[in-house]
């Protein structure tokens, strides 16, 4: 696709994302037309159109990313420490401890972070390898064509002896989600205004790592961080809205398991 157009796509993507957030609640108040819906719709839109982009150009951009890493030692070394912090086990060993603590000195703040980086976790964990395996499409590092295939529901199901998961879990990022799910969630849970910065930007470090290590396109990241951040808001919404929702690891002698509560 040339890059005009590729240009035009992005642009048109973000200015409909702008027109969304720029249509705040107060300004919706005082016109009939502007709904919440729409805001989110016009949000909505603007990310679809850019991931439309991104796809178109993921093999390019793949290409140029992981090229950067094999002509930097200092980014070979650095890439799969930072990529870890996508990995499932970081936000449990973290959202544990500020909750260990909240208890402990009977910190509210540490623990309600430590209860909304948990109940995201789950749910927007849950929800990408529900995507995973809706679209099946192959990592980098499987691919048998330009930006890798894509097989389409349950595929893997009914794959063939040589082909292992990296050929049908690519879209979304996991490590991604994970990693904008706990950048949401502590940005939004302290008002230092360095939080954010830092949060966003290691998020974004993993994002790109995962393109690096050859495990993601760029494309699966955006879609990735678009699920762990909305996805988080959503969960700080049951808990702090009219609704009240509780999803919570649960360890008992017969078993590990999930334990879910919901007020409505």
């Amino acid at each position: 696709m040339p890059a005009q157009r590729i240009t035009i796509i992005f642009l048109t993507g973000f200015l409909l994302i702008r027109c969304g957030f720029a249509q705040t609640p107060e300004s919706a108040a005082h016109d009939s037309t502007c709904s919440a819906a729409a805001r989110t719709g016009l949000i909505l839109l603007g990310s679809s159109v850019i991931t439309f982009g991104l796809l178109e150009t993921d093999q390019d951009t793949y290409n140029t990313i992981h090229g950067w890493k094999m002509r930097s030692p200092f980014l070979k070394n650095v890439s799969p420490l930072v990529t870890d912090m996508g990995n499932g086990a970081f936000p449990v060993i973290v959202f544990g401890g500020f909750g260990a603590y909240g208890l402990i000195f009977h910190d509210q703040k540490s623990f309600e972070t430590a209860k909304i980086g948990i109940e995201s976790y789950v749910l927007t964990g849950a929800a990408c390898q529900i995507l995973k395996y809706t679209f099946s499409r192959e990592r980098p590092s499987a691919a048998t064509r330009k930006a890798g295939f894509w097989y389409g529901p349950l595929a893997y199901f009914s794959k063939s002896k040589d082909q292992s998961l990296a050929s049908f879990d690519s879209f979304p990022s996991g490590h991604t989600t994970t990693a904008f799910a706990m950048a949401t969630t502590f940005a939004d849970a302290y008002s230092d205004s360095w939080v954010p910065y830092a949060a966003y930007t290691a998020a974004g470090m993993v994002a790109i790592s995962r393109v690096m290590e050859s495990t993601h396109w760029l494309s699966d990241c955006f879609v990735g961080a678009l699920l762990g951040h909305y996805g988080t808001k959503l969960v700080e919404k049951w808990n702090y809205g009219s609704a009240s929702f509780s999803l919570l690891p649960e360890v008992k002698p017969a078993g590990c398991g999930v334990h879910f509560a919901a007020q409505f």
